[in-house]
């Protein structure tokens, strides 16, 4: 974090989290003398505004572009029907905005993802409905669909530390950046690929369906320049991360409480504030402008009993999972990598409770900072009011009313 972060981490003790040199548990324990002592707060102890102007907490910078990738107005005009038009899936009935839809926080609504063969939006969704002819059935997804909103800043850890070529994608972090992780789902079978052709030719495939479309070709030439030889798979990845990263919210009650409206946060939520980056110890896992370390943790989610891999082991086999981050979480549950925790509360809940619900998860697996916290049910709820001041509604949200292709807008969703 920069030098201006409340918290700083040190380095031959991970996990523990220090206050301008001194140890974090003398904050806990200040922070729980504000709490459960409010009638012995002297006239010039802090408040909680400024409790929580010491923790010099970092609101969301302007949106960062690769070197190789600056946005355009051409790119973005490219990439959004790109984004909305089911050419790119194999059967032609599934498109990115399938599972990443505005209605739904640019997520689906889902504890697993329906792809393929498909039909239906968001929870409404049913699974081989489709009407397709295929060799076999399509699977569920195997994991939860992250959302595409802040997408952009993904990897962002402090304001001082960020690169958006390196920035982990998937809940296993298996590739880097937005321009690589828009070509992971055209492959897969069950998200869009199906039968249609082998997994080896599939952008061979996606990019001479979209080079005989004269539109898209167009669209390609514009952004890019060289005709139809501008179209490529590196300039599709291009022009989707270009608009991908226009899908942001940076104004959420947080946001504003942070560049100076002291009544945009309830006292309640203040409240909720004090206790995530103290006695909850959230900020473990949970902390920078996208409050997420983007580091991967186990902590015992049960299975989904839906996942058609029967149990998911995570990142290196080991049931790792990259943070999420908690900016506009209220738009995008179930939750957690497979949807298993239905609310916020029950998040909370689960966290709070610091104990593996996965068999195959050993205590010796679970992450360290994974403990039993000791919250109350009231302070249950003021986290979760603070999780809610964490979401802002105004994020594009438009609709295409057609795609280049003539095919139906999102995929099967209707």
């Amino acid at each position: 974090m920069n030098q201006k972060s409340f918290f700083l981490k040190r380095q031959n003790e991970p996990g523990k989290i220090f206050f301008k040199g001194f140890p974090g548990f003398c904050l806990v324990a200040f922070l729980a003398m504000f709490f459960l002592f409010p009638s012995c707060k002297k006239d010039d102890d802090p408040g909680a505004d400024e409790l929580i102007a010491a923790l010099g907490l970092e609101a969301l910078p302007t949106v960062s572009d690769p070197a190789d990738n600056a946005a355009t107005q051409a790119k973005v005009a490219l990439g959004r029907p790109l984004f909305w038009d089911p050419i790119i899936g194999g059967e032609k009935d599934v498109a990115c905005a399938t599972c990443h839809h505005p209605n739904h926080g640019y997520s689906d609504g889902l504890d697993l993802a329906i792809g393929v063969n498909g039909t239906g939006l968001g929870p409404a969704r049913t699974e081989n409905t489709g009407g397709l002819s295929l060799s076999k059935l399509i699977d569920r997804v195997p994991r939860n669909s992250p959302s595409v909103l802040n997408a952009a800043y993904n990897g962002m850890t402090s304001l001082g530390s960020y690169s958006p070529e390196n920035a982990l994608m998937f809940w296993d972090g298996r590739m880097k950046s937005l321009e690589s992780q828009c070509q992971g789902p055209p492959t897969s079978r069950s998200e869009m690929r199906g039968d249609a052709y082998p997994e080896a030719v599939t952008f061979d495939s996606v990019v001479a369906r979209l080079a005989a479309i004269p539109e898209y070709v167009s669209l390609f030439d514009a952004a890019f320049g060289g005709g139809a030889a501008a179209v490529t798979t590196a300039n599709y990845a291009k022009a989707i991360g270009a608009f991908e990263r226009t899908i942001v919210t940076d104004n959420s009650p947080y946001d504003q409480y942070l560049n100076g409206d002291k009544n945009a946060l309830t006292e309640r939520q203040k409240k909720g504030l004090l206790l995530f980056f103290g006695k909850a110890n959230c900020t473990n896992c949970h902390n920078g402008p996208m409050l997420s370390d983007f580091n991967f943790h186990a902590l015992g989610v049960p299975d989904n009993p839906a996942n058609p891999n029967v149990t998911d082991d995570g990142k290196d086999h080991l049931y790792l999972f990259r943070t999420p981050t908690l900016r506009n979480a209220t738009l995008t549950g179930p939750y957690m990598h497979n949807g298993m925790l239905s609310t916020l509360r029950e998040v909370v809940e689960f966290e709070n409770n610091g104990v593996s619900k996965n068999p195959n998860v050993l205590s010796g697996m679970v992450d360290l900072n994974f403990k039993p916290l000791g919250l109350t049910s009231d302070e249950i709820d003021d986290i979760v009011l603070f999780l809610e001041s964490l979401t802002d509604n105004d994020f594009d949200k438009s609709i295409p009313a057609s795609v280049p292709s003539g095919l139906e807008v999102g995929g099967n969703i209707h």
